[in-house]
């Protein structure tokens, strides 16, 4: 452990408690044109953050939050907001970091008015705490600090088209504990949108265009850190118009091009897509719709929903590129009718036509179906239940598809119990490489209970999913979850445990679960990382007297993951506890944390994190 170092803040507790006793007032006029409002948190005592792979530290200290607000001349003209949090952690405040968080957030309002309003924002953090998710479990812990920038305009003339432009720019950098690797993105983006009714037509377009860069580190396999960057400019177009018999027609145009590089494989070129919809409603209990999806490359509108912060997934390169020029496209007709049938009942009808091209091979199916729902009153509580099937014929394959989907959910009270559950099932034919067949289900349960006349409640829950391509092996992802509370006047306890397994992808905050329905070859093998773990956690919570409040947690991840024939097992472990007691305005705090967090693939030992406070703290109105 490195030496520690002792801090003092420059003024003694004392001073500071003494200050805190104050009265303040209740608001400030300065000269005629200026309003200023001001509030916050005010705090000092002893605090220490101690670790075996940070640099040590503590002493007396003083920190606080506060906001400062007003408005200039008048709020239509200018107003304002800056909030700035200093030392700053889940030990003496309400942060959830585990450091000593410190930053501010400014936002301030022009011209709010009139016809042309605008708006500044400016925030920057440091020491902050934020999350690498594992899909399913409790998520691991970074250590980041950064800031962002943006500005916005607009035009809003009677009987002229309207005009916003939005320009936003920021980076941030971040390190995980148990690991010597760090992360870091840089963004920028321009948007410009434009609007115009003429005719009963409602028209919008849009203009975007920015960057992003980000460094990954892969601390769940190979020690490294992977570059991603993406350049991408984009105009989209869109008009809508209500049509006779209550209906409405809708169409929309885009047109994206994108320069970026993911994993080592990257993709050029440009993707147009058209949509298009229209729905009629004859009577209150018929309605007809259709609608129309289709785009010029496939390859390249797979790619695009797979980068870093979007969920979708990709297609497999050719050389290590995406061309998005290559033959590939995707079409899609639909048309659906609705009838209520009445006492609860209402019947589907829907047939669709795809169509899709994709590395030289032509995929198509037509797909007719129907469905029943139904809701009723049933056993003192409400049911409802749906099901639907439909058949698909491949133009290239033999013999039919048939796919089918049910739920069921009912919910009731029955005295002092609350129960409710939904489960929902179903197999389907892909929309993307249609030949491909994907089965899911998901469930949901609760319950709550009232004992002791009321003044104890206990409620429990469970929920759970799963997802995998029909006959095909490695492409599913489960989860499980369950959770209890009991709650007795003053006191409280829960407890929750969750496990989950799958195939993921590599983002910004860590693994996302593959997109369901893709092939395993429509996604590069070396890009798939395997994930399996379990989570638990408890947290007590307590009142006993007036003005004092007590709570601790505890919370545990184990996991292991493999990419590129290198496993990791992996382990975060969280404890806090708070006390806080209030003596007139004064309220006296303690409280400690630690962190417990390794990965076995780093070739570090765990890192171990300690985090304390004792002191006191009291909240202003200055004025």
């Amino acid at each position: 452990m490195m030496a520690s170092q002792f801090r003092y803040r420059g003024c003694s507790v004392f001073g500071l408690l003494l200050l805190l006793a104050l009265s303040a007032a209740a608001q400030v006029q300065v000269g005629d044109n200026l309003s200023l409002n001001l509030n916050g948190l005010m705090s000092a005592g002893y605090n220490g953050v101690y670790g075996n792979q940070i640099n040590s530290s503590h002493g007396l200290s003083v920190g606080g939050n506060g906001t400062l607000s007003g408005s200039y001349y008048d709020p239509n003209f200018l107003t304002f907001n800056l909030s700035p949090y200093y030392n700053q952690s889940r030990q003496n405040s309400d942060s959830r970091s585990l450091f000593n968080d410190g930053g501010f957030d400014f936002t301030s309002n022009l011209f709010g008015g009139s016809h042309f309003p605008g708006s500044v924002g400016f925030s920057k953090s440091w020491n902050s705490e934020g999350i690498l998710n594992l899909p399913g479990l409790q998520n691991y812990t970074t250590r980041s600090s950064g800031q962002g920038f943006n500005i916005g305009w607009g035009a809003f003339v009677p009987d002229w088209p309207s005009l916003t432009a939005t320009f936003s720019d920021g980076h941030g950098d971040y390190s995980v504990p148990g690991t010597d690797l760090n992360g870091n993105n840089t963004y920028h983006n321009l948007a410009l949108r434009s609007g115009y009714m003429i005719a009963g037509f409602n028209l919008s377009a849009g203009y975007n265009i920015g960057n992003s860069e980000s460094n990954i580190p892969v601390v769940f396999g190979p020690q490294t850190v992977e570059h991603v960057n993406s350049d991408n400019n984009s105009f989209t177009f869109s008009a809508s118009h209500l049509l006779p018999m209550h209906g409405s027609f809708g169409s929309s145009f885009s047109r994206s091009y994108i320069d970026s590089n993911y994993l080592g494989s990257g993709d050029h070129g440009t993707v147009n897509t058209l949509n298009a919809n229209a729905g009629v409603n004859p009577t209150q209990k018929l309605n007809f719709s259709a609608g129309m999806s289709y785009t010029d490359s496939l390859t390249g509108s797979l790619y695009q929903s797979l980068l870093p912060g979007a969920s979708g997934s990709a297609v497999s390169p050719v050389n290590g590129v995406y061309q998005s020029n290559m033959s590939s496209n995707a079409l899609s007709i639909s048309g659906i009718t609705n009838y209520v049938v009445g006492h609860g009942v209402q019947v589907e009808a829907d047939a669709q036509r795809r169509q899709q091209t994709y590395l030289g091979t032509s995929y198509g199916a037509n797909t007719f179906g129907g469905g029943l729902t139904y809701s009723t009153g049933v056993l003192g509580g409400f049911l409802s239940a749906s099901a639907s099937v439909n058949d698909s014929n491949g133009d290239y394959t033999n013999g039919n598809s048939i796919g089918f989907s049910t739920n069921l959910a009912f919910s009731r009270a029955i005295q002092q119990w609350n129960v409710s559950g939904d489960f929902t099932y179903a197999q389907n034919v892909q929309a993307y490489l249609i030949t491909y067949t994907n089965s899911f289900y998901v469930y949901t349960g609760n319950v709550r209970r009232r004992l002791l006349n009321g003044r104890m409640v206990w409620s429990a829950s469970a929920a759970g999913s799963r997802s995998a391509l029909t006959a095909q092996p490695n492409t599913g992802n489960s989860s499980q979850s369950y959770s209890t509370s009991l709650g007795l006047r003053h006191y409280t306890l829960a407890g929750s445990y969750a496990k989950s397994s799958g195939f993921g992808l590599l983002g910004l905050g860590g693994l996302n679960p593959l997109p369901p329905g893709l092939p395993p070859s429509v996604i590069p093998p070396e890009w798939i990382l395997l994930y399996g773990g379990r989570s638990y956690s408890f947290s007590l919570g307590a009142s006993p007297v007036r003005r004092l409040s007590l709570g601790a947690s505890f919370s545990k991840a184990r996991s292991n993951t493999s990419t590129g024939g290198v496993a990791s097992w992996n382990d975060n472990e969280q404890v806090n506890a708070n006390l806080n007691y209030q003596l007139r305005k004064l309220t006296f705090s303690a409280g400690y944390g630690r962190l417990i967090q390794g990965f076995s693939a780093s070739g570090l030992p765990a890192a171990n994190v300690n985090s304390f406070f004792v002191g006191f703290s009291r909240s202003f109105n200055f004025f």
